[in-house]
């Protein structure tokens, strides 16, 4: 009877074998990874309309699409305006703006179906506005005086870093967050009024401008893939040294026949 059930269960052993290794090809197999453009919309401009007292709107949409999985150049367009009213000016500014980028992935991948990301990026900013200024008001030693700037149109160039996050939360869908340090490197000079504020840069009176953005954004899946994105190496080259010398390879490997002789190896060459 023993012999009996040590045979069956021998049976069960060999036939649970395939079927497991069946279930976790299948398993494998539900498992892809999805990739195409990820489009979005920037959630603090919205928002920044009630944090401040200036009446102002804005919005921002945004995009980007992945090169060989860890490189993701990304486009932004947006269009903002402001109505700064208080008591002794009325400033007004409004227009469109535009960047350009690339965002690199630092967070290594875990999974086919892993898409979140750590990243880093570069941009490039060109903005194109108009302002203006009524109802200033100043004084000096010949009285009070009021004044007013005409509309005039202006442009700027600027540059900016930036580091961010994007999970997913949903399936194609994700919530992510970055934080900019913007340095600008060109603008219109105008000699009555500087710039109080650019469209898609911000305000110009600080020392060092920053910005802080968050969205909701959907991912596209235009193609799957089974394929792992390769991480790109960070090594720097590799040096030869006399490690490396075929002299000292030959001297390593009649070395390595020395210590195989030592651990009961046959001797070589005797």
């Amino acid at each position: 009877m023993s012999k009996i059930l040590l045979y069956i269960s021998i049976c069960l052993l060999a036939l649970s074998s395939p079927l497991n290794a069946l279930a976790q090809e299948k398993l494998n197999a539900d498992v892809w990874r999805y990739e195409g453009p990820r489009i979005g919309v920037d959630l603090s401009r919205f928002v920044s309309t009630y944090l401040q007292s200036a009446d102002r709107w804005g919005w921002e949409l945004q995009g980007d699409i992945p090169v060989k999985g860890y490189w993701f150049p990304t486009v932004e367009v947006g269009m903002m305006g402001l109505n700064d009213r208080q008591d002794n000016f009325h400033y007004q500014a409004n227009g469109v703006y535009g960047r350009l980028g690339t965002d690199f992935n630092i967070l290594r991948y875990r999974s086919l179906d892993d898409g979140d990301l750590v990243f880093i990026g570069l941009r490039y900013g060109y903005s194109r506005f108009t302002q203006q200024a009524d109802n200033i008001d100043y004084s000096n030693f010949w009285g009070n005086y009021t004044t007013s700037i005409p509309k005039r149109n202006m442009n700027a160039h600027w540059g900016e870093f930036v580091f961010g996050m994007k999970g997913e939360i949903f399936k194609n869908f994700f919530l992510g967050w970055s934080l900019r340090v913007k340095f600008m490197a060109s603008e219109t000079k105008d000699p009555n009024m500087s710039p109080y504020i650019v469209p898609g840069f911000g305000k110009t009176n600080v020392d060092i401008p920053m910005d802080f953005s968050y969205g909701i954004y959907y991912r596209i899946p235009l193609h799957r893939t089974k394929k792992m994105p390769k991480a790109p190496k960070m090594e720097g080259a590799k040096h030869i040294d006399e490690s490396t010398t075929p002299d000292s390879q030959n001297n390593n490997q009649q070395n390595g026949n020395g210590i195989g002789n030592l651990r009961g190896g046959q001797p070589q060459g005797f």
